[in-house]
């Protein structure tokens, strides 16, 4: 793990880190650009961490901005506990107010992608008057419909998930299938698997998988339901990102966000899949930047 700890990766992620604690759990973040500008919150999803916002904040902490971005407990840099219960949805918000607070982040953009969306909306839904705009990228805030792809049902059912999950790390080897490109960077793959080298290191990962709420009988279905319920509240500017072609958040869930903020900007990317900020890097910077403008 020391190379984790203290590796760039080929340059490629140059930033300082930074920790803090919730609770139990030491928590990483990465913090650049000038305190007092208005704050860009990075959330990540399943099973990447703030490696994958790298470019966003190199190019938009450099024009001024101030860019936080945060592993969810479990992912990159931050403590992995070792029991699945510990990863509840509520957990990973309260982990989100923890970092909000103890930074005294103000006017606060939050962007989100995948698990990130339903963590930082609960979070920011507790903290409304921190909140200055939305950039949502292929997530979801709501029960998810039955046709959960096959693949991904397999990491939820006992036995089968901890061989696939925790032994065989294929969620994070499944990186590649998520991604329109042909060509897969191996540095960026090294930077994926670095926080993960073992079979307990993964359980942040499994968990993540099986706390998706597919019904109302689910751990995570009443906080999600919660968040759903209250998203009117947020009076703010959106925008929506979208890879089209994503296997599992397909169009239908670009239509719910459009539902839900009528008034939103979309971007859609045609040759992106679900790990669209790999996949178009640039046209993700750019859509930020025009957005913040």
């Amino acid at each position: 793990m020391e190379a984790m700890l203290d590796g760039d990766f080929d340059g490629t992620f140059p930033f300082t880190p930074r920790y803090l604690n919730a609770r139990d759990v030491r928590l990483h973040y990465v913090d650049e650009g000038p305190r007092e500008a208005p704050t860009l919150l990075f959330a990540h999803g399943n099973p990447t961490w703030s490696y994958l916002w790298r470019r966003q904040i190199a190019a938009l902490s450099r024009a001024g901005h101030r860019c936080v971005a945060f592993d969810h407990m479990g992912f990159g840099r931050s403590d992995k506990p070792p029991r699945l219960a510990a990863y509840s949805l509520q957990a990973h918000v309260d982990n989100a107010l923890v970092l909000i607070d103890e930074l005294a982040l103000e006017d606060v953009v939050l962007v989100a992608h995948d698990w990130g969306g339903p963590i930082g909306l609960g979070a920011l839904l507790e903290r409304r008057d921190r909140l200055r705009a939305l950039v949502l990228m292929n997530t979801w805030a709501w029960e998810l419909p039955s046709f959960l792809p096959p693949f991904l049902r397999e990491f939820r059912t006992e036995g089968l998930g901890e061989i696939l999950a925790l032994g065989g790390n294929l969620f994070v080897e499944s990186i590649p299938g998520g991604m329109a490109k042909r060509e897969i960077d191996p540095v960026m793959m090294s930077a994926y698997r670095a926080p993960f080298p073992d079979y307990w290191s993964r359980v942040g990962i499994l968990a993540f998988q099986r706390e998706i709420p597919l019904s109302e009988r689910d751990r995570s279905a009443p906080l999600m339901a919660s968040i759903h319920d209250r998203l009117p509240e947020l009076d703010v500017p959106v925008m929506l990102v979208w890879g089209l072609r994503d296997r599992v958040f397909q169009r239908v869930f670009l239509e719910q966000w459009r539902e839900l903020f009528p008034d939103a900007r979309t971007v859609e990317l045609e040759d992106a899949g679900h790990f669209l900020v790999e996949d178009r890097p640039e046209a993700v910077t750019a859509a930020l930047a025009s957005f913040l403008s």
